[in-house]
């Protein structure tokens, strides 16, 4: 999975469905997931994310930032 952002409560990211071949934009809030979009590449879900997340200052989780 690419990463997410996250309040704790809320989750933003790039999700991978078996049914589908490409990453998913969805946000996440409790056990629903809402799909709103999808990128063409992993590499670039995370590239995003990772721009969006420093943009509002967001805590990172899973991908390359999760250490």
């Amino acid at each position: 999975m690419a990463k997410k952002l996250t309040d704790g409560k809320i989750s933003i990211g790039a999700y991978m469905f078996p049914d589908r071949k490409k990453p998913c934009l969805c946000v996440e809030e409790g056990n629903q997931i809402v799909v709103y979009g999808h990128f063409n590449t992993l590499e670039g879900a995370d590239k995003f994310l990772d721009i969006l997340g420093k943009m509002v200052g967001a805590n990172f989780e899973g991908g390359s930032e999760d250490g």
